[in-house]
């Protein structure tokens, strides 16, 4: 079983998006339990890597460039495309916090899964992660300057303490069991963890479609919308950074697409609170297609090559 689900993960991840819009109760007893989901799926991939490249990793110039893109790059890049086609100022600001959004943790088990290195990719989260405050605060001031709306609330007290969480926490785990284990014994769990990781990024797209499945029952057009917008921005991150990459080599490319267009939308509105509003609710159900999707057509493309 574990071997089917390592095999066809990709296409289990897009299945999973469909599962959850077919099943919006489902979808919607699922959100509560998503964050503890995120922590074990972050315990699990730092597990797996080697902490001292992670920390070399972070140490190197390249990485924080590319979570200044990742942030500030894609945002400009992307809002400015959506000012020009003049979308409404709640779908822009939703659209703001998500570009503002670091990677999702889950990144380095979807760029395993498509045959990449995990390692570069999880320095690449973390860094865009750390990036996330500063850039969320300046895109919503940006927001209430060009809107006179509110300006976001970002609980600095609340994100550190999920960066501790989600970050410092499992990072002291993984130092801990690898100083009191035998290698080898690490090695062998590793083999049976990493199955893991994929299973437990099937749990995003079941949970988080519920209130777009709302919507489309409500307003089909509204929430194809939705869905169009999302894609394009999902498009427009990966085409970017992919061919901004593509100097440095294919397969620096297509991490760095991959990255760039996973976000971690639910730990953006975990920080957020209820200010994004329902608009954000919508927009992160949207956005689950294209980003499980983008693996998926990234391995045919690779194989059929």
């Amino acid at each position: 079983m574990l071997r089917f689900i390592t095999r066809y993960s990709t296409q289990l991840l897009a299945s999973c998006v469909f599962i959850g819009f077919a099943l919006p109760n489902f979808s919607n007893a699922l959100l509560p339990f998503l964050p503890a989901v995120l922590f074990a799926l972050m315990l699990f991939t730092i597990v797996s890597l080697n902490i001292k490249t992670l920390v070399k990793d972070l140490a190197q110039t390249s990485i924080w460039l590319y979570a200044i893109w990742h942030t500030l790059g894609l945002t400009a890049l992307i809002m400015l495309i959506a000012w020009f086609f003049n979308v409404s100022s709640q779908l822009y600001l939703a659209i703001a916090a998500t570009c503002a959004t670091g990677s999702l943790f889950a990144s380095p088990a979807i760029v395993r899964s498509i045959g990449l290195d995990a390692q570069r990719c999880m320095a690449m989260t973390i860094a865009s992660t750390l990036l996330m405050p500063g850039v969320l605060l300046l895109n919503s001031h940006l927001f209430s300057h060009f809107s006179h709306n509110q300006q976001l609330q970002l609980d600095m007290q609340v994100y550190g303490q999920r960066l501790a969480i989600f970050i410092i926490l499992p990072i002291i785990i993984s130092l801990l069991l690898h100083k009191l284990l035998k290698q080898q014994l690490i090695d062998k769990a590793l083999i049976q963890i990493r199955p893991v990781t994929i299973v437990l990024v099937f749990f995003f797209p079941l949970g988080l479609m519920g209130a777009f499945r709302e919507v489309y029952d409500t307003s089909p057009a509204v929430a194809l919308e939705y869905l169009a917008i999302a894609s394009t921005a999902c498009f427009i991150a990966f085409v970017a950074s992919f061919l901004l990459y593509l100097k440095k080599g294919k397969e620096l490319a297509i991490i760095s697409g991959v990255t760039a267009t996973n976000r971690n939308v639910l730990l953006t509105y975990s920080i957020t609170g209820s200010f994004l509003g329902i608009e954000y609710m919508i927009y992160m159900g949207a956005i689950q297609l294209p980003v499980y999707f983008l693996p998926m057509l990234v391995k045919l493309t690779s194989r059929s090559r």
